[in-house]
């Protein structure tokens, strides 16, 4: 007989090994679960890792890829003002294949939208219908290229024997199971202004324009284009890129800075086309370009500009170049040119050899009218940016301004005493070899070296020049940089002339010490004189001339690139040439009151050069000049005043070249450099020191006034 605990065991024990069984049973379930998810991820992974061809195939199919834009950097003035910079605008993009939906209840869809398009963008309708009406077509003939494979290959194309084609208007798939890719995206204009995107976009909310979209687009914009245009340049299509570049002037010189990095994103779409996933990794974020900060101030800019304009006109000249630069650190502070209309101008008779016609003649001095010497620039009216940079392209001879470099040469060699006393007060002389040299003017003080320079003595600095061996001369101009390219690095810039040395000779020798047979750029020409404008140990050096800013590195834009020197001159040499030439600037002070009586007076001190030289006739590639006396326009001249300021500390030196003076100057014998150029380069020098905050250094009162 069973006591009571032993009933109580006993009927428990049941339910004790039901309640056992379930753990189990639930345990396998577990074990079973994690399984088939241990399953499952692997799966998983296994198909993201190494997925089957049939797959792979949909999964490409069903992916997109697209490029996450940079945004370009900006290009800044020295100052951080911008000259150019990125921002988003509008162009039109039209769905070829929702149009064509919207022509089948609607014919007269299509020619609506191209004449509302051709309005709103102010292009011609032809240009809009074309590359649409291109599309609907190719859409076609992929349809009925797709209808014919699904025909010839019914059986595999679906189970049911009927090619997945989607309708003739449908996106569908080919008979391989691959999307129909047809063309959904057709850019029919350029980028909209304001007042256009938002008509647009307004046409577009009332259903008028079916199939059209707005596309955000990346737009570079200038804010000073007709003051800087040449230098910032312009961005553009290469041939062989996708994406605009720059093409142009620091666009394209600054380029691989300003660009930045393209991001991307990779995800994959739905049956409709819309994003399912986007994997880790899959997207990378761009990185923006660098900004860049140019020497260029737009502030002197404008000024040079508005001074150089009212100097042409006043010369009734065909044009004008003018440059600032900071001598000590080789920036380029303003570089501008101007052209001017000249109507009735005459075309010179270039001569062409292979048509077998006789060689024309040049009319005599007096009878020869006034020719077109500048060549045209078209494109300059067009777009700023394609104007054609006449300070970095067009050479000139430079005339007087080249002496300083021959006198200080000579000087330095101690074949210029101080005290030797010349005798040179005479129109003309005849040199050692027999060619005759002659003065435009006699100042009976030419008594000494420094009188040369001061009066700008052909027959004096012809006889300096014959002290000066071939090869001194003639390495002392390749070491100022002439006939080499600064290294600005904007394109097409010209190395200008210098004379071989094989070719050199005597005529050579005393025409270059008087500006003659050497051509040059105004940016060499700047540059070089440069040598006279440096301090202390730096003077008789020459700054590396660089496009961008120098200073605190840490400021926006600035790239901090180091300036590298060059010795021409000795420091004492370079220092003894001073003298004189601040005599030459206070001259045409002089000058400059005669002809401007309200002018006021000069507040800063400055030395400098001026130089006149007629203007070489140079026939087009192919071509010779008709026979002429000389291998000038005997009547039309350049005209420049070139000067560092303040004489004792200068902060710049300002170039001026004026081209072809009108012939009423030029009769008037008051076509120099002192009375054309001059009075511009003074106008220049006092607008600019004040505005980099210089303290004037001549006293008003002391001033000589001239009756």
């Amino acid at each position: 007989m069973l006591n009571e605990r032993d009933t109580l065991l006993e009927s428990t024990s049941p339910n004790a090994q039901r309640d056992a069984r379930s753990n189990r049973i639930s345990l396998m379930l577990r074990i079973g679960t994690l399984l088939g998810l241990v399953i499952v991820v692997g799966r998983v992974v296994q198909l993201q890792v190494a997925p089957s061809d049939e797959l792979s195939r949909f999964i490409e199919a069903r992916t997109t890829s697209q490029k996450l834009k940079t945004v370009r950097g900006d290009l800044l003035d020295r100052r951080g003002r911008v000259l150019a910079t990125s921002r988003i605008g509008y162009r039109v993009i039209v769905d070829p294949v929702v149009l064509e939906r919207a022509m089948d209840s609607d014919p007269g869809a299509l020619d609506r939208m191209v004449m509302t398009l051709g309005e709103i963008c102010e292009i011609s309708p032809e240009r809009i219908a074309l590359p649409i009406i291109k599309s609907i077509v190719g859409n076609n003939e992929k349809r009925v290229a797709a209808e014919n494979e699904s025909t010839n290959d019914f059986v595999s194309s679906s189970p049911s024997g009927v090619a997945a084609i989607g309708g003739s208007k449908g996106v569908g798939q080919q008979a391989s199971g691959r999307p129909l890719r047809l063309s959904r995206y057709r850019p029919v204009a350029g980028v909209l202004d304001q007042d256009q995107s938002a008509r647009v976009r307004a046409l577009i909310k009332q259903g008028k324009l079916p199939g059209v979209t707005l596309e955000h687009t990346p737009v570079r914009v200038q804010s000073s284009e007709a003051s800087v245009g040449s230098i910032v340049g312009k961005m553009g299509v290469v041939e062989g890129k996708s994406d605009r570049l720059g093409v142009l002037g620091a666009e394209k010189l600054f380029d691989d800075r300003l660009r930045g990095v393209d991001g991307s994103l990779t995800y994959i779409r739905d049956v409709k086309g819309r994003p399912l996933w986007v994997q880790r990794g899959a997207w990378i974020e761009h990185d923006k370009g660098q900004d860049v900060r140019l020497s260029i101030d737009l502030e002197i800019q404008r000024q040079v500009q508005r001074q150089l304009e009212r100097g042409v006109e006043d010369a009734d000249a065909a044009g004008g170049r003018a440059i600032v630069l900071d001598p000590n650190t080789g920036e380029i502070l303003a570089m501008c040119d101007v052209l001017r209309e000249i109507p009735d101008l005459a075309e010179v008779e270039w001569w062409d050899p292979k048509l077998g016609t006789e060689r024309p003649r040049m009319p005599s001095e007096e009878d020869q009218p006034r020719y077109r010497v500048l060549e045209p620039d078209p494109n300059r009216g067009v777009e700023p940016a394609l104007a054609h940079n006449r300070c970095l392209l067009d050479v000139y001879e430079p005339g007087s301004t080249f002496k300083p470099f021959a006198w200080t040469l000579a000087k330095s060699q101690g074949l210029l005493p101080d005290d030797e006393i010349l005798e040179i007060n005479k129109k003309s002389i005849v040199t050692s070899y027999g060619r005759v040299i002659t003065d435009a003017f006699v100042y009976s003080d030419t008594k000494h070296w420094d009188d040369v320079l001061r009066h700008s003595s052909n027959i004096g600095m012809s006889i300096a020049t014959e002290r000066l061996s071939f090869d001194d001369l003639r390495q002392a101009i390749k070491a100022l940089g002439f006939g080499d390219r600064t290294g600005i690095g904007l394109g097409g810039e010209s190395t200008g002339i210098v004379t071989s040395q094989a070719d050199w000779g005597n005529y050579t020798q005393t025409s270059v010490g008087m500006g003659y047979e050497v051509s040059v750029t105004p940016i060499q020409m700047a540059r070089g004189f440069s040598v006279f404008a440096r301090r202390g140990d730096m003077a008789g050096t020459l700054p590396e001339i660089r496009l961008t800013a120098a200073g605190d590195r840490s400021k926006r834009g600035m790239l901090g690139d180091e300036t590298i020197v060059e010795r021409v001159f000795k420091p004492e040499a370079a220092r003894r040439t001073i003298a004189p030439m601040q005599a030459v600037a206070e001259n045409m002070d002089r000058n400059t009151k005669r002809q401007y009586p309200d002018e006021p007076e000069p507040r800063y001190s400055m030395f400098g050069k001026s130089g006149t030289s007629h203007i070489a006739m140079v026939p087009p590639k192919g071509m010779l000049a008709p026979k002429a006396k000389k291998a000038y326009f005997e009547k039309q001249h350049y005209s420049s005043f070139i000067v560092a300021a303040p004489a004792e500390d200068p902060k710049i030196v300002v170039l001026v070249v004026i081209d072809d003076i009108g012939p009423d100057r030029v009769s008037k014998n008051r076509h120099y450099g002192s009375w054309v150029a001059g009075p511009v380069v003074r106008r220049i020098v006092e607008g600019t020191l004040p505005y980099l905050g210089v303290s004037p250094d001549l006293d008003r009162d002391q001033f000589i006034h001239v009756d």
